[in-house]
């Protein structure tokens, strides 16, 4: 497990630096505010959620139980997007059991991530709408939530990705991987 940990930690840092905690950081259980998404003060609790894909249809995260899942929800003026979803595919590359869900709120496809034509290695999903980030209060994209093999939040992330400490934290011992 530790070699797992320290070889994902030196992928992540091959890769550059990451985004840091974001502007709400990341949120532990019981900080709610007013500033904060509905996951905020959920940490612990299994998410239950169904996202509309790319290709159509919808993937309930129930599905990807057995698993750890990075969910990210971010769109066009998220700062660093590209170098984000390049951080997350060495992810799936380094450690198959990771699954990673991209959900672009983009009101139009073209406004999508340049490499997903590229088909990158995670679920991809596409909300136009932005019914999901409705539905989960967001205030700050992009926002990350690191869910465990059970589908519990360990972390959220809003307004930058985690980084690389919370990587190494969500991979580790005790979390189920």
């Amino acid at each position: 497990m530790r070699g797992r940990v320290v070889a994902l930690a030196s992928l992540l840092l091959a890769c550059g630096p990451s985004g840091g905690a974001g502007t709400g950081g990341t949120v532990a259980p019981g900080e709610a505010s007013r500033g904060h998404s509905t996951l905020v003060g959920r940490v612990g609790e299994v998410l239950e959620l169904t996202l509309p894909l790319l290709g159509g249809g919808s993937l309930e995260l129930s599905e990807l139980r057995g698993h750890p899942v990075l969910l990210s929800l971010d769109d066009k003026g998220s700062p660093d997007r590209d170098r984000d979803q390049d951080r997350y595919r060495a992810l799936v590359e380094a450690d198959e059991d990771i699954m990673v869900v991209s959900v672009g709120l983009d009101p139009v496809v073209e406004d999508l991530p340049a490499g997903w034509q590229d088909a990158p290695p995670f679920v991809l999903g596409w909300d136009p709408q932005g019914a999901v980030a409705a539905r989960l209060g967001l205030v700050a994209l992009p926002t990350v939530v690191l869910l465990d093999p059970q589908g519990r939040i360990v972390s959220v992330h809003e307004g930058a990705p985690p980084d690389d400490a919370s990587l190494s934290t969500w991979l580790g011992p005790g979390n189920g991987t």
